[in-house]
């Protein structure tokens, strides 16, 4: 799907293309979601220039995702997507740039780019030249994944109140067990979430450094700030998310070390258990051997006596845990 947007009396102007239709005069951006090969060869005749494929767009070296061709700046990242249907994946985001227009090309619907036409709505006027929609874009992105991290860092601290909470007290109703293998699983999904987030703001740093060398000439000076203020805020970002990453390390070891714990209980249960129980069952293997002499056998008393001796065996050992508080 092809849609073009022009400038007009102030304004945005969202205007959809078909293969063969003229381009607008005042053409100021070209938005391709998930463009066909028939979209993509009529912009390129249109525009006379090379609109990359999904696969080259989805080539991880710097020199494919950021090269200069005339007058065009073809710059590639990565971002989020789905994030609001509970699906996040990573998505690969080209952007065609000239002095004249933007064009982007996408694979997925990204709420950044909704945010970004609800604000070009209302600062028209601020949104008239290239840069300074791709500028504009670009804070979009990073907002975005500003969103997406504030949304982890809920997530991991409610996570973290999970893992260390105290039980309550034994006279109240009793607390559910806390289930750590779901939390296992949640901070290795999180922690997938943050490698996306990491490597769509190193791309969006690495567009913005390269795209001040590269269109220094032709820039403007409202763009220039803007991608200033983009660089302090991806790092700001990015360091939130490192932290971020030493946090979910910490809940992890904590996690594997609480199910340890648990296993090592359960393995003590079970110690005990045979413990209490081998006496008895050394009585009850004794008495229950069939040779032909065995003194107790004609014993009128001698059945009681012997389950007595089970029961007397079994409670010495529990006797003597309790002393050493082993239980």
């Amino acid at each position: 799907m092809i849609t073009c947007y022009r400038l007009s009396a102030d304004e945005l102007v969202a205007q959809p293309l078909s293969p063969g239709d003229p381009l607008p005069a005042d053409l100021l951006w070209v938005d391709l979601l998930d463009p066909s090969e028939a979209e993509e060869r009529y912009l390129e005749q249109a525009l006379a220039m090379d609109i990359p494929t999904r696969e080259e767009i989805a080539e991880i070296e710097e020199s494919s995702r950021l090269y200069q061709t005339d007058q065009a700046l073809h710059l590639t990242t990565t971002v989020v997507s789905g994030f609001s249907e509970h699906q996040p994946q990573a998505s690969v985001v080209n952007f065609v740039l000239t002095p004249e227009w933007l064009v982007t090309v996408r694979y997925a619907e990204l709420a950044a780019f909704k945010t970004f036409l609800g604000k070009a709505q209302q600062q028209a006027s601020q949104h008239c030249r290239s840069d300074v929609i791709f500028a504009s874009l670009l804070d979009s992105l990073v907002d975005r994944v500003a969103d997406i991290l504030e949304s982890v860092q809920a997530h991991l601290n409610r996570l973290a109140k999970a893992v260390f909470r105290e039980p309550l007290d034994p006279h109240q109703e009793k607390q559910p067990k806390t289930d750590l293998q779901s939390i296992v699983k949640q901070l290795g999904r999180s922690n997938q979430l943050l490698a996306q987030l990491s490597e769509s703001l190193l791309g969006i740093n690495r567009i913005v450094s390269y795209l001040r060398r590269a269109g220094a000439t032709w820039i403007s000076g409202t763009a220039k700030t803007w991608f200033k203020t983009l660089e302090r805020d991806v790092r700001s970002l990015s360091d939130y998310q490192a932290k971020m990453n030493g946090e979910i390390g910490f809940l992890l070891d904590a996690t594997l070390g609480l199910i340890s714990v648990e296993q090592n209980n359960i393995v003590k249960v079970f110690t005990i258990a045979s413990v209490l129980f081998l006496p008895p069952t050394l009585v009850g293997t004794i008495y229950g051997m069939n040779f032909k002499v065995m003194p107790e056998l004609d014993w009128h008393f001698g059945y009681p006596l012997a389950l007595g001796a089970m029961v007397v065996s079994a409670l010495i050992p529990y006797a003597w845990f309790k002393f050493r508080r082993w239980l």
